[in-house]
């Protein structure tokens, strides 16, 4: 996930660059008003989609820590024993990393 986020960073630098260039530059005049307009279309779209994949990934660790709690009550209604208490300890340990990692960020 960490590898995504500068890709889609450095792309979206691109598109941004690309659709400044497409809509202002007047000087390529090779270029028709069509295929520019295309390229300005495509990179807006381009970024809209980036923002919503970055948004996406920005979810991703709140909905791991609801699966985490969910999966610690429905392990509430097991059989007391080792099982159940080893299934709490890693559940905790987790969380507890995830916790850690909040307050450090």
């Amino acid at each position: 996930m960490k590898k995504s986020l500068p890709q889609l960073g450095t792309i979206s630098e691109i598109l941004n660059s690309n659709q400044t260039y497409y809509s202002f530059n007047k000087m390529d005049t090779d270029l028709s008003v069509k295929y520019r307009s295309g390229r300005v279309k495509a990179s807006r779209w381009m970024n809209e989609l980036i923002y919503f994949f970055i948004e996406k990934e920005s979810k991703l660790i709140l909905e791991f820590k609801e699966q985490l709690v969910e999966q610690e009550k429905k392990s509430l209604d097991l059989k007391e024993g080792d099982f159940k208490q080893g299934l709490l300890d890693e559940l905790n340990e987790i969380k507890k990393i995830l916790d850690d990692n909040d307050r450090s960020s």
